[in-house]
């Protein structure tokens, strides 16, 4: 099918697409960290997405976004504790002999589980979130692809090549309506905090990539090791009372408290993730797993439970990601980890800050006077410009999606000031109250916020034909962004076209982003009339520059509120009504109708 046909197929789906409601998932307080599931948009969320200023119209979409729920990574939590249960079987450990059958049990539940999936791989419910997300941004732009239709405007689709972000383009795509999108890997943009790429392959010596990911392993072996300013705050932050007390209070619902009371004493009371348990001892796999097939099915025997709260989190693991795998908890490896947490949601809260704690340091704001593990994205900022300056100097690419990782969202917001994104940590080697290290008390950083499943960051592009008689060159294009499909304002700091808009011409994005020079007014003349062609216009590719979000500093300090509301309703629906009425007036393909689009 050619590129023409499958946009033409895009437009099927579009009446469906407004009847279709997003997935229901309800806020909840489960503190699921960065394994939080994600929650579509309501509808009130989408009618508040605010129109183009008049005269403009869509010229190109783009996104980037995390994979959506998977299993576990790997053979590793819940490996870690068969070796703990095994033990406490041995020592009569468990509280009644009945807790400890159901422990069991339902480790092997998910052990079992993970193996018939995959190992990281997308679960039902990753599948279904970016179904949901293509098939809504296809609707958002439905005159867009309408339009690309009829001229032969092209999809690129990038993944970083792991196999659950390919998935997760592929359920995207399906969404969106399009066939004959190929899946591009692009580890070079998207994977590049590690020098070995997903397929086993490493980064071109020599190349900037490569340079880029060494230096930033460089940077957190180095801060993560001792002496490292980032080891400290997290040695400080898991040694806090509250932690141990977390811990003791979770393990003390299922195991005696003498058992508790023995873990991390001696050798038979650290466990390792072997086959035995035993520092030293053989790989554990996975029981039943086609280890060639599922590699992850064997765990990394360096990691280990030592104290009650590695013990607590290997548990509060299997727990948040259980709730990635509804579709996978079914007969004959059924399995329950929320009883373990019921009543117990300050605890589970606390664990939650302690794994959000790691994210923070290792992947987002970080430590104040450091960049540098958030200006490894800039690449992709840089990528996201020249898109939209090839669209508008005249390419054919309509839309732009990219599917990664947590690794790719979480800097990418902290470069972009993103909420929750905008305070860093005191650079403080030797940490001694709260007050030196990331608390969650006075930091809006949530790994549930940032970076949940599915997370995206998706920006819109906009234009008008012709010549802006302020700068007697084309106009420049506008840009607007969603967050997780909801629309927000860009970083402080970032001037929009009027008052109380979201709409920012792209100029002022590369000033104030990246520091480019601007000669040209933030804001717009009075607008014109709506243009009937797609407009072009041309531009100059951006120059190259590494941009850090603020230089050497700390993130600038939060804006109000997760989310700007808006109080605009979109006009998508109804001109996607008047583009498929002119369609089916023309007796031509019902064929041709706009249909949703990925993250």
């Amino acid at each position: 099918m050619n590129t023409r046909t499958a946009l033409s197929c895009v437009a099927v789906a579009a009446v469906a697409s407004l009847m279709l409601a997003a997935p229901a998932h309800a806020e909840d307080a489960s503190f699921y960290s960065s394994k939080q599931p994600y929650i579509a948009p309501s509808q009130s969320d989408i009618d508040a997405y605010t129109p183009a200023p008049t005269g403009y119209a869509p010229v190109a979409t783009e996104s980037v976004a995390r994979h959506g729920s998977r299993g576990l990574s790997a053979y590793k939590y819940d490996a870690l504790l068969h070796r703990l249960a095994a033990t406490a079987q041995a020592e009569n450990g468990f509280l009644t002999p009945e807790i400890g059958k159901r422990f069991s049990a339902n480790l092997d539940a998910i052990t079992a589980a993970n193996v018939a999936n995959g190992y990281g791989m997308l679960t039902g419910q990753g599948a279904a979130q970016h179904r949901g997300i293509g098939a809504r941004a296809a609707q958002r732009n439905a005159p867009l692809f309408a339009a690309a239709a009829r001229s032969g405007g092209r999809v690129v689709a990038e993944t970083s090549g792991e196999a659950r972000a390919t998935e997760s383009g592929e359920n995207f795509l399906q969404g969106f309506g399009m066939t004959g999108v190929t899946l591009e890997p692009r580890p070079d943009l998207l994977y590049f905090h590690e020098v070995e790429n997903p397929d086993g392959t490493e980064k071109a010596e020599g190349s900037p990539e490569r340079e880029r990911a060494q230096a930033y392993e460089d940077y957190i072996a180095a801060q993560t090791g001792d002496g490292g300013t980032i080891a400290a705050a997290l040695q400080y932050i898991e040694s806090k009372p509250r932690s141990v007390q977390a811990a003791d209070d979770l393990l003390s619902g299922i195991f005696t408290p003498e058992f508790i009371a023995a873990i991390g004493t001696d050798k038979a009371h650290i466990w390792y993730n072997t086959a035995d348990g035993s520092k030293g001892g053989a790989v554990a796999c996975a029981p039943g797993a086609d280890t060639k097939a599922d590699p992850d099915a064997c765990g990394d025997p360096k990691k280990s439970i030592k104290t009650t709260v590695d013990a607590a989190m290997a548990l509060y693991n299997l727990y948040i990601i259980a709730a990635d795998m509804q579709e996978e908890n079914v007969a004959p490896h059924q399995f329950d980890f929320a009883q373990y947490f019921a009543g117990r949601s300050a605890d589970a809260e606390w664990f939650a800050y302690l794994l959000d704690a790691e994210d923070f340091y290792e992947k987002g704001p970080s430590l104040a006077g450091h960049d540098e593990t958030y200006s490894i994205a800039a690449p992709l900022l840089d990528d996201f410009f020249a898109t939209i300056d090839a669209r508008v100097a005249g390419g054919d690419v309509v839309a732009t999606f990219r599917f990664a990782h947590a690794e790719t969202i979480i800097p990418f917001a902290a470069l972009l000031r993103l909420p929750g994104s905008t305070v860093a940590a005191p650079d403080n080697a030797a940490p001694t109250s709260d007050a030196d290290v990331y608390d969650d008390a006075t930091n809006p950083w949530r790994g549930s916020e940032v970076t949940p499943m599915a997370a995206n960051v998706q920006w819109d592009v906009v234009s008008r034909p012709g010549i802006d008689p302020a700068t007697g060159a084309a106009y420049t294009p506008l840009v607007r962004m969603l967050y997780d499909e909801r629309e927000i304002v860009f970083a402080p700091g970032c001037r929009a076209v009027a008052p109380g808009s979201h709409w920012v011409k792209e100029t002022e994005l590369k000033r104030c982003l990246i520091g480019t020079a601007m000669a040209e007014s933030p804001l717009i003349a009075a607008a014109a009339p709506a243009p009937t062609a797609t407009p072009t216009a041309a531009s100059t590719l951006p120059p190259t520059v590494t941009p850090s979000a603020q230089g050497a500093g700390a993130p600038t300090p939060p804006t109000k509120g997760r989310l700007a509301a808006t109080g605009a309703r979109s006009p998508l629906e109804p001109a996607l009504l008047a583009t498929l009425l002119l369609l089916a007036g023309a007796g031509t393909l019902v064929l041709r109708r706009p249909r949703r689009r990925r993250e």
